[in-house]
């Protein structure tokens, strides 16, 4: 099929409208179609009026379909896109893996053969419509296998991660007096959701991603470099600006509020993954009272047993996870920091202290003497 008889490019509008457009690109998009897709999508106009509804379309064709869902947060109406991604997190946090089970015994397949029956009709009817786009039977065919393997999506955690890169993008572009309203509905869908999936590695790692792209320190771009040798410069792709954006400063109060919500959020992170981990190789947790132990009383250690400290320098698993804790902290660093003033205050603050315990030492001192 050349590219001009493709449907996703002849459906274009204005020959379609865009709910028929939509229509069109949930019976007709394949991995196939990802990269024609990725094209089509840098149209900034159409981005911003279909792409709050391609999440969903895009989010089972992971990981092929990642470069088109960037295309959607840089593009895309923000808003629109916050809530369509804060509504599949919600759906990832309200899965349940026997039920996951009991729809692929049977009841699964009865439902995705009905799904594929209706979008073959409904394919029908489209291709009778004088839009230029006409349906074989074999594209039908397809449309209802491609139905019938709907229920195998990919991981949680993929899906969970590719939507926190989506999140990424999309808040710095809300241009609003109160962005902390759209932060707190963020945040409330993405940590029960987080639970789902806290025992990936990957998962942890996208929300201490996220945090840091909100709260830390913005460095401005580099300008394009002029280089005698011909060594190609890759541009980075700009997001649109809020087309809903309201220009004037933000809410007072605004910044200590958003880092209010991310510290409190970082702390159940910090919950949740340390509830999350299993006993590996009989290890409870990060076993830090076992490592400290350790390191305290080495005369106590048993010969000729592993101790704890060798176990996470040598194992990938348990390295990991001390890995993963030292950005955990980090993140916690970063997020509950303290201005130069607050540092001499707590120091002239524990001075005092110091110098009342010394005279009150003094004192009693003096009076057993007398």
């Amino acid at each position: 099929m050349s590219t001009s008889d493709n449907p996703l490019i002849k459906a274009l509008p204005p020959e379609t409208d865009y709910i028929s457009y939509l229509t069109i690109l949930e019976y007709n998009l394949t991995v196939e179609q990802l990269p024609i897709l990725h094209g089509i999508l840098q149209d900034g106009t159409l981005t911003a009026n279909i792409g709050w509804d391609l999440v969903h379309l895009l989010l089972p064709l992971l990981p092929a379909s990642q470069q088109c869902l960037q295309d959607v947060s840089r593009l895309g109406n923000p808003r629109e896109v916050v809530l369509k991604v804060t509504e599949l997190l919600e759906g990832i946090a309200g899965e349940n893996d026997e039920d996951v089970e009991e729809d692929s015994d049977g009841q699964g397949d009865e439902e995705a053969n009905s799904a594929g029956e209706t979008k073959a009709k409904k394919l029908e009817e489209l291709s009778r419509e004088d839009i230029g786009v006409h349906v074989h039977g074999e594209d039908t065919a397809a449309v209802t296998s491609q139905s019938k393997k709907s229920n195998d999506a990919p991981a949680k955690a993929l899906r969970f991660t590719a939507l926190l890169e989506m999140l990424s993008i999309l808040h710095p572009r809300i241009k609003t007096k109160y962005p902390s309203r759209f932060l707190s509905t963020s945040l409330q869908a993405i940590l029960p959701a987080y639970m789902q999936v806290a025992t990936r590695p990957e998962a942890t790692e996208s929300v201490l991603g996220f945090i840091k792209d909100l709260s830390g320190t913005r460095r401005p771009k580099l300008p394009p470099r002029k280089s005698s040798s011909a060594i190609p410069t890759q541009s980075v792709p700009q997001s649109a600006p809020d087309p809903e954006g309201q220009d004037g400063i933000v809410g007072e109060n605004e910044a200590n509020l958003q880092s209010r919500l991310l510290q409190s959020f970082l702390t159940y992170v910090t919950e949740g993954y340390m509830t999350s981990l299993v006993a590996d190789e009989d290890v409870p947790g990060m076993a830090w009272c076992c490592r400290y132990q350790e390191k305290l009383h080495p005369e106590k250690t048993v010969p000729g047993r592993r101790t704890y400290s060798s176990l996470f320098s040598d194992e990938e698993s348990l390295h990991g996870r001390d890995a993963i804790m030292g950005h955990i902290l980090v993140s916690h660093s970063r997020l509950f920091w303290y201005s130069q003033a607050d540092y001499v205050g707590a120091r002239s603050r524990l001075e005092d202290q110091r110098r009342r315990i010394t005279r009150s030492h003094q004192e009693a001192g003096g009076c057993r003497g007398r």
